[in-house]
């Protein structure tokens, strides 16, 4: 099996920023990319998860929250996806794409994605045909059915099933308020990741040994990093200067040498070059530059990503 996509996909309304709305943190608390989609509504990439979300009850929150429909998909690695629509206070069956019939994903469904259940495909066209109309929009019947039902890349599916839906636009990608993606921050998301796992494992193993300090702070920080992303203005150099304690502080744990003083002095040589300045409006990073192309490129889509 190929590195392909995987992230939580998420279309919903918001007057500001949807991710600053109650309940987007179920879906996980990295939100990666946001895009405009026309009219309020906004689509967000979500990550930072150690097992798949499952998609009903974020998605009802999500909803209440707003007070508009919810749509999230999830997606491994390119491979499979499942899909879930709300509305109001009701979110329907978690439905696998394209194979809609099927009530599982492959041999990593069940134990990742809890809930696939095999339906009729005019049911899962009929049930996003209802949530376009009760999100004002205007579905392109024929497009729904293609998009779920056709054999392709996964993420490019749900990204055809976004825009048969009847959205105006998929726009780029919104700009961050500092590169949270790239170093000394980036680093510090992995070793949180790594701290969470074990965490994880601390809870069926009663002689496990406590957390390092280190773990703990590594998993505070990563949650502050991506709570701040699309909140500026950021005092981009204190969480900067936070992150190299952290890998300081690890690496010390581990018997390395304290390379805190050189970290130190790169950290200053990017900030006196602006290198940690908020992300420009155009997309100028590989992985901002990949999502907008990837976003633009099914074959189901009326025009490219703007």
């Amino acid at each position: 099996m190929g590195v392909g996509y995987t992230g939580t996909v998420v279309v919903g309304w918001s007057a500001e920023l949807l991710v600053h709305e109650d309940g987007m943190d179920g879906f996980g608390h990295q939100h990666r990319y946001v895009r405009p989609l026309g009219d309020g509504w906004q689509l967000v990439e979500v990550g930072g998860w150690l097992e798949a979300p499952g998609l009903q009850g974020p998605c009802r929150r999500l909803a209440m929250s707003t007070g508009r429909p919810v749509l999230a998909a999830h997606v491994f690695d390119s491979d499979w996806a499942v899909l879930c629509a709300a509305v109001g206070d009701i979110a329907g069956p978690v439905t696998r794409l394209h194979d809609v019939e099927e009530a599982c994903c492959d041999e990593h469904g069940p134990k990742c994605l809890p809930g696939p259940s095999g339906r009729a495909v005019e049911d899962v066209v009929n049930e996003l045909l209802d949530w376009s109309a009760a999100a004002g929009l205007r579905a392109d019947p024929a497009a729904v059915h293609a998009a779920v039902t056709e054999d392709q890349l996964a993420d490019d599916t749900v990204f055809a099933v976004v825009r048969a839906l009847g959205v105006t636009t998929i726009g780029r990608t919104f700009p961050r308020a500092f590169p949270v993606e790239g170093w000394p921050f980036s680093p510090v998301s992995s070793l949180a990741y790594g701290a969470r796992m074990r965490a994880a494992g601390r809870e069926m193993d009663d002689e496990a040994e406590p957390a390092a300090p280190w773990e703990v702070d590594a998993i505070a920080l990563d949650a502050e990093l991506w709570a701040a992303a699309y909140r500026p203005p950021v005092d981009v150099a204190s969480l900067a200067r936070r992150a190299v304690d952290v890998m300081a502080a690890r690496g010390l744990a581990h018997g390395k040498t304290d390379e805190r003083q050189d970290d130190l002095d790169l950290l200053d040589t990017l900030l006196a070059k602006g290198r940690l300045n908020p992300e420009p409006e155009i997309a100028d990073d590989h992985g901002r530059k990949w999502a907008d192309q990837r976003a633009g490129r099914s074959p189901y889509l009326h025009g490219r990503a703007t």
